[in-house]
């Protein structure tokens, strides 16, 4: 979408304009005649192309309010919907894969949205966000509702409340604007690939637009498939003006068959053909999720604002996928090997853990900016409070169908079978929890001295919970024999500090503290009495890192050295017999994170973000897992990053290409010994190219191909098994703006 128009006051052009109609009516009108102009209101576009247009952007709101990125003293990463569009990144996980310093752990169930940063994980401790406000629950994000993603590096809980150790992910969505825009999209690609996109946006009045994004995506996918549908209306009014509002309503539905994971072969990723499907047709991933949006900014004569929004939302999941493992003799002749495996080797299907659960949550956020001169200062004060009710139900399947459940052998050589079930999971309620939780924060950024600025932060947050896990008398009965209640409560503070010296309008160094902390409520939302009142983990961040900006504004790089550590992790200890936790375990990583984005010359655009982690230890663990002390954390490779360069060739003709990928990385949260050989994935670097032809300024045609090498590469992994990365994938849109 080209970049949003919006109220602005040109001070310069309004004189001008303003000047020449009192000449003309001066010119024209009776001498002595009382004369009264009409309210002249000047639109103009933003002084640099972002969003659609441009890969790169200077300010965000990740902050809790508009920011210029250099002010903020911490690694920030942003990609806009031209390089989403580009790359034609469907889904958040799929965008994901384009920054640095971010993996994916699969779960038990298979599930896609265990989010590493740093080597911390971000969406199991509710470290999503959706325009800066919490998106705790596990579902399916696609990206056709983005103006762009936002990625905070380290310790945020003095902005976000608990969470944020690695860092929050914030999924901007698109707005209206003053503006009659349309854009429309038809994708066709690989393995049955069909995909259409529509943005509309209309402007209803002065200072008033609806904006209109749907989506459907269907695919074949080998096997597995994709069937999903979402739409997105926001209707915005007073836009520019004192009191601006809008109201949006966001629906996806998803009725998926998932790819299936595969056992490692010899602690390694197997070596088949990337994409093939060994699951069966009756594997299912089903979700809703639907939520609406009230945002109100009230624009104070002094400056200042006051941004508030509230957003409710009701989440459905259900999942059901297949593991494959390769048959011990006599299912195979001999062992399995990577030497000996071929096209006549049996698999042998087994379900993992059928999942069902609906969460539902609302959430209020209301915060305050403004600059005030204080005792000869510049201050910038950003203060604001929020509060969440959330709630969530759960099932397991009560028929006898669990983990490890059989589906029937199949061979390499015959993916997708077509194999169906005569049977399928029947749930039964298995635990329930809800949650209250409210926060409060000020945070100052003060004017130090011209080239200098200091920023402090303090936040303090409570948290109460109350969890119910359902005993049955039976495995497949449905008695219930008893509910073990569990209840939390807690409060916390966190802290953020600064240091800014910014010596010219392009350069700004930093160096930076904060802290963060997490609930034993976090993961999965649900405790034990045992563990319900074990304190928060709390981990902290340092770093020190530069912005600088090039030619003329339009390069911007950014680059941080930090130091990630969680210093009270919990633990178990052999003594207590799991039934306890502690708070007696460390880990931390260290590193350095670069980008580069924006324009080299105005034919060349690029896009490279890259991590290099070269630390990430276990410093300390319960006496039960004694052995990984020392040893270095899972699903955090040493190195990682993504590079994307587009060059236009003439005025009609675009062409790009990049790469991304990472190092060799471990699934298990220690790497010694004979953890090596059990969960490990080689490092891999795959290339994509794209390239752009307009029969019009608003008519074109795009071609992408994907993993141009067709290769195969460890993506989600789990100590027991891996998905693979999406094989080599051949798309061609055609879209028009009108």
């Amino acid at each position: 979408m080209a970049a949003a128009s919006e109220k602005a006051l040109l001070p310069l052009g309004a004189l001008m304009l303003a000047a020449s109609v009192s000449g003309w009516a001066q010119s024209n009108a009776a001498p002595g005649a009382e004369q009264t102009l009409k309210t002249v209101t000047v639109t103009e576009k933003a002084e640099a192309p972002e969003g659609k247009d441009a890969l790169q952007t200077k300010k965000t709101t990740i902050g809790k309010g508009t920011q210029d990125i250099r002010d903020i003293p911490q690694s920030i990463s942003v990609m806009t919907e031209k390089l989403i569009d580009d790359r034609k990144l469907d889904t958040l996980k799929d965008a994901l894969h384009h920054t640095a310093g971010i993996t994916f752990a699969a779960t038990e169930n298979g599930t896609d949205q265990d989010i590493r940063l740093r080597g911390f994980p971000v969406a199991t401790v509710g470290d999503l966000l959706i325009d800066g406000m919490r998106d705790p629950s596990q579902y399916d994000r696609d990206t056709f509702n983005y103006d762009r993603i936002e990625i905070l590096r380290g310790s945020a809980s003095m902005i976000f409340g608990r969470g944020s150790t690695g860092g929050v992910v914030n999924q901007v969505t698109k707005q209206p604007m003053l503006l009659d825009q349309n854009d429309f999209e038809t994708t066709i690609g690989s393995r049955g690939y069909v995909r259409t996109t529509a943005d509309f946006n209309i402007r209803t009045g002065e200072d008033a637009a609806l904006r209109l994004n749907v989506m459907a995506n269907k695919a074949d996918n080998g096997g597995a498939k994709i069937d999903k549908y979402g739409i997105a209306p926001t209707y915005r009014w007073g836009i520019g003006t004192r009191d601006e509002f809008s109201v949006g309503l966001f629906h996806l539905n998803v009725d998926n068959v998932p790819q299936s994971s595969m056992r490692y072969l010899n602690g390694n990723v197997p070596n088949i053909n990337p994409g093939n499907f060994y699951g069966t047709q009756s594997d299912y991933l089903l979700g809703k999720a639907t939520y609406g949006t009230i945002k109100h900014t009230h624009r104070f004569d002094d400056g200042g604002e006051l941004r508030s929004q509230v957003r409710t939302g009701v989440f459905d999941r259900a999942q059901w996928g297949t593991n494959a493992s390769f048959g011990a003799p006599p299912l195979n002749p001999a062992t399995v090997t990577a030497a000996n495996v071929n096209p006549a080797t049996v698999l042998q299907r087994q379900g993992l853990t059928p999942r069902k659960d609906r969460f539902t949550g609302t959430y209020f956020q209301s915060d305050y900016s403004n600059e005030f001169n204080w005792f000869g200062m510049k201050h910038q004060i950003l203060t604001g409070v929020d509060a969440a009710s959330e709630k969530a139900n759960r099932f397991l399947a009560n028929n006898g169908i669990g983990a490890n459940f059989d589906k029937g052998n199949t061979t390499i050589g015959t993916p997708n079978d077509g194999r169906t079930l005569a049977v399928a999971p029947i749930y039964r309620d298995s635990s329930n929890y809800s949650a209250t939780a409210m926060g409060a924060y000020i945070q100052d950024l003060v004017q130090v001295a011209p080239d200098w600025k200091l920023l402090g932060g303090l936040r303090y947050d409570t948290f109460k919970g109350n969890f119910n896990n359902l005993v049955y008398a039976a495995t497949t009965g449905n008695t219930l024999t008893r509910v073990d209640n569990a209840q939390m409560s807690i409060g916390a503070f966190s802290y953020r500090g600064g240091v800014l010296y910014q010596p010219t309008p392009t350069s700004s160094y930093h160096f930076s503290y904060g802290t963060s902390f997490n609930t034993n409520a976090d993961t999965y939302q649900y405790t034990t009495p045992q563990t319900a009142n074990t304190p928060p983990e709390k981990s902290r961040n340092i770093e020190l890192g530069a912005k600088l900006d090039w030619l003329d504004g339009k390069l911007s790089t950014r680059g941080a050295l930090f130091h990630t550590e969680k210093y009270n992790e919990r633990t178990t200890d052999a003594d207590f017999a799991g039934t306890a936790f502690l708070l007696s375990g460390k880990r931390h990583t260290a590193g350095i994170e670069i980008d580069v984005v924006g324009r080299l010359t105005p034919q060349w655009e690029i896009y490279l973000s890259y991590a290099y982690t070269p630390v990430a230890k276990i410093d300390a663990a319960g006496t039960a897992a004694q052995a990984t002390v020392g040893q270095r954390v899972g699903l955090t490779p040493k190195n990682s990053g993504s590079a994307w360069i587009s060059y236009q060739a003439t005025p009609k003709l675009r062409v790009a290409g990049g790469i991304n990928g990472a190092s060799e990385n471990f699934a298990l949260a220690g790497t010694s010994g004979a953890a090596q050989l059990t969960a490990r994935a080689a490092g891999y670097v795959v290339a994509d190219a794209m390239m752009e032809y307009k029969f019009t300024q608003d008519t074109y045609m795009q071609v992408n191909v994907s993993n141009i090498a067709n290769k195969i590469y460890g993506d989600q992994l789990y100590p027991g098994f891996v998905i693979t990365g999406a094989p080599r994938t051949v798309k061609m849109t055609v879209g028009t703006r009108f």
